[in-house]
């Protein structure tokens, strides 16, 4: 009982991380610009032009149908001025997963522009060119920390092992996660659960993790040769590491009375990694230093603590290209991570060993807005590699299951 109250306090970190990708995810299915600027066009019905140039680009043929398509205009070159009602958009979606009411978490509106370069420019041809407008508040962006001076995601990134096909930075604002009623009703249940881990180990678990978490925190997907599977890191920056380094030692040492968990010290490291039942990814969970750190397999988990201790780190390929100074941004040339999405889209997609970079990042706008910007071979929602890795490793403990 215990064991299972430590980690719900441990699943409110990456839940904060999916969360706040599954916001940028579920808005960029709305607007664009290849420059910073309002979207021209604004409050025109889309006409069959521009559900037909929509068409065109699979990650948003949903989007040619819906009635969350306020307005629309094509330009001759075939460049994209959209509104769109996000929380129309994916309330089926999230509705179906049994969370109802979540859109109401997401932005009013987005506004934006999509160019895809069909001549020689700046982007490789037939690169996608993006920028979407969010105005006002949105509950699940308040995630996100939007100050010009918050923390860099530099110490996570040096955590990172070897050369991650994709990831996510993301600085997060962790006072947020203390917030009685984070995430409306739909995510009642899930605070339930952490209510009830409170009173079980009688300490306030969410105001502690709120104040260790010193924002900065990364994904990294790591790509194993199998198209459907794949691994992953994540490291989260700490203020102090004391508390959530004592809830570890309790998780390992109840852990350790069954067979599903091996506990050991590596390099001077309390470790701790836990079998799915299932026969799917398990995970592997470690406090080192002012980094809390999450692998999707102790080998994982091991050489991270060893990239950690480096003397020089250098970063290559998609972690060269992230941005740790946005408030979120994600970068993708993974395989794995294309074949996600054109499942996802209900498209056809050729096996590659590797797939063209795609990047895209979101930053604070004015006083209350954002602004998603993106470009690459595919949308900038293609450059997320969360949803594609947790959706693969649902289905696959659903088929494991039946």
């Amino acid at each position: 009982m215990k064991r299972s109250a430590v980690a719900t306090g441990v699943v409110v970190v990456a839940l904060a991380l999916a969360l706040a990708s599954l916001t940028v995810k579920g808005c960029a299915h709305r607007g664009a610009n290849p420059v910073a600027g309002p979207a021209a066009g604004s409050g025109r019905p889309p006409d069959i032009a521009v559900r037909a140039r929509l068409r065109g680009i699979p990650l948003y043929r949903t989007l040619a149908g819906a009635e969350a398509l306020r307005s629309g205009t094509v330009e001759s070159d075939g460049t994209l001025h959209l509104e769109v009602d996000p929380r129309a958009l994916v309330e089926p979606r999230l509705a179906a997963a049994g969370l109802r009411g979540a859109s109401e978490l997401l932005p009013v509106s987005a506004r934006g522009t999509i160019a895809k370069e069909s001549a020689a420019g700046t982007p490789p041809v037939g690169a996608f060119r993006e920028s979407w407008s969010f105005d006002g508040p949105a509950a699940l962006f308040d995630l996100l920390d939007r100050s010009s001076t918050g923390r860099p995601v530099t110490l996570a990134l040096d955590a990172l092992p070897g050369a991650p096909a994709a990831l996510v930075c993301l600085r997060l604002n962790p006072a947020r996660l203390a917030d009685p009623s984070l995430g409306g009703p739909a995510f009642a249940s899930w605070r339930d659960r952490a209510s009830f881990a409170e009173k079980l180990l009688g300490r306030p678990l969410r105001a502690e993790i709120a104040e260790d978490l010193a924002g900065p925190a990364v994904f990294a997907l790591y790509e194993t040769g199998d198209a459907a599977e794949a691994e992953a890191v994540v490291a989260v920056e700490l203020l102090r590491s004391d508390r959530l380094s004592g809830l570890l030692d309790m998780l390992f040492s109840l852990g350790a009375l069954t067979e599903r968990v091996t506990v050991r010290r590596y390099r001077g490291v309390p470790t701790g990694s836990f079998r799915s039942e299932s026969g799917g990814p398990g995970v592997a969970l470690a406090v080192d230093g002012p980094l809390l750190i999450a692998a999707t397999s102790r080998a994982r988990l091991e050489s991270a603590i060893d990239a950690r201790r480096r003397t020089l780190h250098f970063r290559a390929g998609v972690a060269a290209a992230a941005d740790p100074a946005a408030s979120w941004s994600a970068v993708s040339e993974s395989a794995f991570v294309a074949h996600g999405w054109a499942r996802l889209a209900r498209s056809s997609d050729e096996p590659k060993s590797k797939a063209a970079m795609t990047f895209a990042a979101l930053r604070p706008e004015g006083a209350t807005g954002w602004r998603l910007e993106g470009h690459g071979a595919g949308p900038a929602i293609s450059a997320d590699p969360v949803f594609p890795f947790v959706r693969s490793v649902w289905g696959g403990r659903q088929r494991d299951g039946d």
